[in-house]
């Protein structure tokens, strides 16, 4: 698996054959037009071979020390986990830090337990429960809202934490469920998602099929219920798929460590076809107790009295429809936001708990404090330049929850992530797809007119017929390709090769300048091309360098990479145009081109993403990725990966459910 992926190495490889095309092209034009001697036309024509051999090498030996030590990709893998998060439980549990100490209770199953696993136990004490389980596979049931995520989260972190942690143990790694293929095998899924979550951290493909290969990744799988809707046949479920996958992923010793979670329900329905997680410890989370209840939104209130008869009806009715309706941590959270808000200029609050003894039935319960949430989630989530109106949200958001829960096309992936650079169908498929293919044609012709106006144009520009068929070819596909990524150079080996490659561009650049111009002014202005070039991709990646709990990281990352390499695409082909047409005009067309072309071309995710909003501007606001992380912000969203995901499926059921606010 080592030699799998070479990114490095074939980076060298393209810029030493670039180097050396030039260079020779270079050498006849001089000898044609100067009469420079042979043997020095041989010298320019072989100058880049040393420098850019060293550099191939240099990556090569790179590639294989870094794919040869994958202890330092998994303690960097595990900081980068520890810090994501910590953060997502934070903002889970929300401010002040107020937990459940919730409790669950072993189920044993008919066959193929984990040993070791005791017969209750709380979440304050999941990580010893885990660290006891033989073979380490645990399934976590419950009903929604039950903390599925917020147990598995203090179990993750707990286990990178741990004081008996040591550098061999897996490093666990939290995944969606929802978009995996399960025509995709296990192991070649676990090794795409942890390259694409974790790419911006320097991670390549490699890496991570080395530490999946070495089991050096403890797999989290959240959510195994969003698989599938509940229409569903059984036996055609992806979730049954997933099992079966699951239960064939080995390690040396026998079965590999994995923990999943999903609703109690659809994991009891699979597991009475004899479907379910072998050689795993299943747990289910109990509901929360009335007296649990009543500490928690004690804790919540800033003024526990105004909660006094709901939390005496709580305990004097355990088995009511109040009671029932709180029963889980979820519900709770949405009470504390909804009826602790206040007004902004009184500080009055708005809304009194005892409002909800009028209600008759958990599902009354339930609609009314999801009602409310939106807006006091608004209210006490301001934007910089005030707020989001209510309806504006409800809207926004409504419109997301639809679409989420479309069956068919134009939905892309699972039904429950928001990847921004895959939401382009909601806006149509073909819509979408014409505009750009539209635009495409537009900014690709423009070019080849521009062509024609210099010399030998006519021909140059039957040449280009080519580059505009795969241009609109590719503007015109259904499936884009992944985004590219731009990550700042992180260790002494690859600043060392972009050293390198920014020179040798800024060099053959300056050899070009200084025969149009004056020598030595061509040349210091090539180098100094050159070292733009390299901290202008630097900054330009710090600036797109988010961690992975901002998804906008994706988007943001493939549009700065094409307006970085733009320019450069558009070198190579403006020095051929100048030794074609013997004019320093070439030059400057050839990047003027690559600018306008090249970076139009490069952005494919970006660019898609881009003509989507454009032609969803009346449902979704124009700049979505900020009310996205607003939301996440707010509470009304969460983070996986790449993805955001509805705070709770309840939540999104329930928009999808009411497109207008009440």
């Amino acid at each position: 698996m080592i030699a799998m992926t070479r990114s490095r190495t074939r980076r060298a490889a393209a810029i030493y054959a670039v180097l050396q095309v030039t260079a020779a092209a270079l050498a006849l034009w001089l000898t044609k037009h100067f009469q420079v001697a042979r043997m020095s036309a041989t010298m320019i024509a072989l100058a880049p071979t040393m420098p850019a051999a060293y550099l191939a090498w240099a990556a090569y030996r790179d590639d294989r020390r870094e794919a040869a030590d994958p202890g330092a990709k998994a303690a960097m893998l595990a900081a980068a986990v520890t810090a994501a998060e910590t953060r997502q439980r934070a903002q889970l549990i929300g401010p002040g830090a107020h937990r459940i100490d919730l409790t669950f209770h072993h189920r044993l199953e008919p066959a193929n337990n984990a040993t070791g696993a005791a017969p209750s136990g709380r979440l304050t004490d999941i990580v010893a429960y885990y660290r006891e389980l033989h073979p380490a596979r645990l399934v976590v049931t419950g009903d929604a809202g039950a903390g599925k995520t917020l147990l598995v989260l203090d179990l993750l972190l707990g286990l990178l934490t741990h004081p008996n942690r040591t550098e061999t143990d897996p490093v666990p790694v939290r995944l969606s469920l929802a978009g995996w293929d399960t025509d995709c095998p296990f192991q070649d899924w676990l090794t795409d998602q942890i390259h694409r979550q974790f790419r911006d951290r320097g991670l390549t493909a490699a890496d991570a099929s080395a530490l999946v290969d070495q089991h050096r990744i403890l797999p989290v799988l959240d959510g195994l219920d969003e698989m599938d809707t509940d229409a569903t046949p059984l036996a055609h479920r992806r979730a049954a798929r997933a099992l079966q996958q699951l239960n064939a992923y080995q390690a040396p010793t026998g079965s590999a460590p994995v923990i999943l979670t999903c609703r109690t329900d659809p994991y009891e329905q699979l597991a009475a076809l004899d479907v379910r997680m072998r050689e795993a410890a299943r747990i289910q989370i109990a509901p929360v107790a009335p007296a649990q209840a009543a500490a928690y939104l004690t804790a919540r209130s800033t003024r526990p009295s105004r909660w006094v008869p709901l939390l005496d009806t709580l305990t004097t009715a355990p088995d009511g429809p109040l009671a029932r309706a709180l029963s889980t941590p979820w519900r709770l959270n949405l009470a504390a936001v909804a009826y602790e808000e206040r007004d902004a200029d009184t500080l009055a609050y708005l809304r009194e708990p005892g409002d909800m003894l009028a209600l008759d039935s958990p599902t009354e319960i339930r609609d009314h404090l999801l009602s409310l949430y939106l807006p006091a989630a608004a209210h006490q989530h301001p934007t910089r330049s005030g707020r989001y109106r209510p309806d504006q949200i409800h809207r926004w958001l409504s419109h997301l929850a639809t679409y989420l829960a479309a069956d068919a096309p134009p939905r892309v992936g699972g039904g429950t992530d928001l990847v921004l650079h895959q939401l382009w169908p909601m806006a149509g498929l073909r819509r979408v797809r014409a505009v750009d293919l539209l635009l495409t044609a537009v900014v690709v012709l423009a070019a080849g007119v521009a062509l024609t106006k210099l010399p030998d144009g006519a021909s140059l520009s039957t040449a280009f017929v080519l580059f505009t068929l795969v241009a609109v070819w590719q503007a015109s596909r259904s499936v884009i390709a992944e985004p590219n990524t731009l990550s700042w150079a992180r260790s002494p080996a690859r600043r060392r090769e972009m050293l390198v490659w920014g020179l040798m561009m800024g060099l053959i650049s300056g050899i070009g300048l200084g025969f149009a111009t004056r020598f030595v002014f061509g040349i210091a202005s090539g180098v100094g091309f050159g070292l733009l070039f390299l901290l202008g991709v630097g900054s330009t990646a710090s600036l797109g360098d988010v961690t992975s709990t901002d998804p906008r990281y994706v988007v943001r990352n493939d549009l700065l990479y094409a307006l970085a390499t733009g320019p450069m695409i558009g070198l190579i082909p403006g020095l051929v145009l100048w030794v074609l047409s013997g004019h320093a005009s070439g030059v400057a067309s050839g990047i003027a081109l690559g600018l306008i072309c090249g970076t139009w071309l490069q952005a494919r995710a970006s660019r898609r993403y881009l003509i989507f909003l454009c032609c969803s501007r009346w449902r979704l606001p124009w700049r979505l990725g900020f009310f996205l992380h607003w939301a996440y912000g707010a509470g009304l969203l969460r983070v996986s990966g790449v993805a955001y995901q509805f705070r709770h499926r309840e939540l999104q059921d329930w928009l999808a459910a009411h497109p207008r606010p009440y």
